[in-house]
């Protein structure tokens, strides 16, 4: 990397797993390619008021999963430049009320250079610019296929998208259109690495001949994943489905009991580190649409059936997804397995979905993006 860039922040706010998991990529590149570098992860919440860190991802969290219509609202009013005034003085207000340990520390180690995947430090990095001074680099990656206004800070040295339909959508903004480059959303290298794909269903004891089916239950609940598995019990033709339940013990063993002496083969997992040979060993995907979800099975070639999205972010990058043939959304799992049963009986369409999702493809995107800084650098500093 570039000599002047001896400190490096990577800078999340855990509001969502996404934010962390980018995060997490771009640092394990950092470390894995740059090691002379001296490099910080952390999360900017941890450097604010109690309240300020406990309440910013707990309203978050229970509006999208106890009223979504509510975040949903909230979400498009403020993706509008009148609105956005007001709130973002709002948010400065409040900011300068809880980020002041964030500011302090930033001040006080003067990084060459912070990457963000969240729009909070943002804020807090451009206001130090504007009255302190602070001369850092900053970069943030955009974490979703779509550009809220909250990513627009004049703060911000380099914008990193996912996609070249965004660009315009930051042009309007007011974003030069030179600080804008196109190279993904980064996610961790094991998801670039070359798999065998038949090894891996030997592994996890898929047969060839039954579509397989992952099922990725994050956001979805208890309640609707049952559900889900009890439609696709129901489906005629064969299907192997295998069933994240991440750190869920309850679903887990609600869903081992459930399908004790089904008609299809299901597998049930708890909290799994090699999601990258789960996605590879799969023919489609059942899902919310997160922006590192969508991402990592664009990096597997990995169909996308998304189930009810939750309004906002998760409805634009399913959208995006629809507009580029690389996946379907259902409302319900009652519709999901009509849909399901509809690509049994049309192979076609879901080898065409795998070929659109390929194409979509950046499994390089962090690898990418810090040699886009290393050689951007020393013109914009």
């Amino acid at each position: 990397m570039n000599d002047q860039l001896k400190k490096i922040m990577i800078i999340y706010a855990d509001s969502g797993a996404g934010h962390r998991r980018a995060a997490e990529a771009l640092y394990q590149v950092v470390t894995a390619d740059y090691p002379a570098a001296q490099v910080q992860l952390f999360d900017a919440l941890q450097y604010t008021t109690a309240v300020f860190r406990q309440s910013y991802p707990r309203t978050y969290l229970y509006m999208v999963n106890h009223c979504p219509w509510l975040w949903g609202s909230f979400y498009h009013m403020l993706d509008n430049g009148r609105v956005d005034r007001f709130a973002r003085a709002f948010r400065r207000q409040t900011n300068a009320q809880h980020c002041r340990k964030l500011e302090k520390y930033l001040l006080q180690e003067q990084p060459d250079l912070v990457l963000t995947t969240h729009f909070l430090p943002n804020e807090i990095i451009t206001h130090l610019k504007r009255r302190h001074g602070f001369r850092t680099f900053l970069a943030t990656c955009i974490t979703d296929y779509y550009p809220h206004i909250f990513w627009r800070d004049r703060g911000v040295d380099l914008y990193f998208t996912p996609h070249e339909e965004l660009t315009p959508c930051l042009i309007r903004m007011g974003i030069p259109a030179e600080r804008i480059r196109t190279l993904g959303i980064p996610i961790v290298p094991a998801f670039s690495r070359p798999a065998d794909r038949n090894a891996l269903r030997r592994k996890f004891h898929l047969a060839d001949d039954r579509l397989t089916v992952l099922i990725a239950s994050g956001g979805f609940g208890v309640g609707p994943v049952e559900d889900l598995v009890v439609e696709l019990d129901r489906v005629e033709k064969p299907l192997q489905v295998l069933v994240i339940c991440g750190k869920n013990p309850r679903l887990q063993e609600e869903l081992t009991r459930l399908t004790q002496g089904a008609r299809q083969q299901f597998q049930i997992y708890g909290f799994v580190d090699n999601m990258h040979e789960l996605m590879e060993a799969s023919d489609l995907m059942i899902s919310k649409s997160g922006g590192l979800t969508v991402t990592e099975a664009m990096a597997k070639g990995l169909p996308l059936l998304v189930l009810n999205p939750i309004p906002g972010q998760e409805t634009g990058n399913c959208q995006f997804l629809l507009r580029h043939g690389a996946g379907l959304r259902v409302k319900d799992p009652a519709q999901a397995r009509e849909v399901l049963e509809s690509l049994l009986d049309h192979p076609e369409q879901l080898a065409g979905m795998r070929e659109n999702m390929r194409k979509l493809g950046r499994p390089d995107a962090a690898r990418e993006i810090l040699s886009a800084i290393a050689t951007e650098f020393p013109k914009e500093r």
